[in-house]
């Protein structure tokens, strides 16, 4: 499902004011993101460890992830981009029957769902917060030959989504996806994206 990585050398950016603050003695996903909902998912005493793996790339790449743990809790972001065509991008466009609530992240529909998941013993829930979005390959203009999808989703067994949690979760996926495709692969679902009018990603500070 993954195409191959796309070598086109950029910096990431870093995130900018005004959004939820967060401890900085710990940061989450190498800090790139900032906001209390990370904090939440992580359950009391918040994040106390953040595993990144290419969740800040150097370079375009076709996969990356972090895993955020907490005393308590655990949580994973990771995205994927890859090539597939709108067609394909069909499936992704309406609920399931494991979608808890749908929500918009710019011109993006995002989806909480409760899945089933096999583990040793059987199957249980696992909670997560997706969104897919098309997005230009390198040197193309038209967002019809790939794709970046964004998930964030606890380890199982599920625990119950509850306001907080749910708020938490949306807020999770929001903050992922605008600092991934606002500010590294600008497939331009969200304004920061949009207003760049190109998918290549910028070489910013700060």
């Amino acid at each position: 499902m993954i195409a191959s990585a796309v070598a086109l050398v950029a910096t990431a950016g870093c995130t900018s004011s005004g959004e939820q603050t967060y401890d900085e003695s710990k940061p989450v996903c190498g800090g790139k993101l900032r906001g209390d909902a990370f904090q939440t998912l992580a359950g009391d005493g918040g994040v106390v460890d953040d595993d990144v793996r290419k969740f800040s790339p150097t370079e375009w790449t076709a996969a990356g992830a972090c895993e955020l743990y907490g005393k308590e809790h655990a949580v994973q972001i990771d995205y994927l981009f890859h090539s597939d065509t709108i067609d394909n991008l069909d499936r992704y466009k309406s609920p399931g029957p494991s979608t808890v609530k749908t929500f918009k992240v710019g011109s993006a529909t995002g989806y909480l769902e409760r899945t089933k998941v096999r583990v040793a013993k059987g199957y249980v829930h696992q909670n997560r917060a997706w969104l897919a979005v098309p997005c230009a390959m390198p040197g193309e203009k038209t967002r019809d030959h790939a794709m970046l999808e964004i998930e964030v989703k606890e380890p199982p067994p599920a625990r119950t989504l509850d306001d907080e949690l749910t708020n938490a979760f949306v807020s999770a996926l929001t903050l992922a996806t605008n600092y991934l495709d606002g500010r590294v692969f600008k497939c331009s679902a969200t304004p920061s994206a949009a207003a760049s009018g190109t998918a290549s990603p910028s070489a910013s500070g700060g």
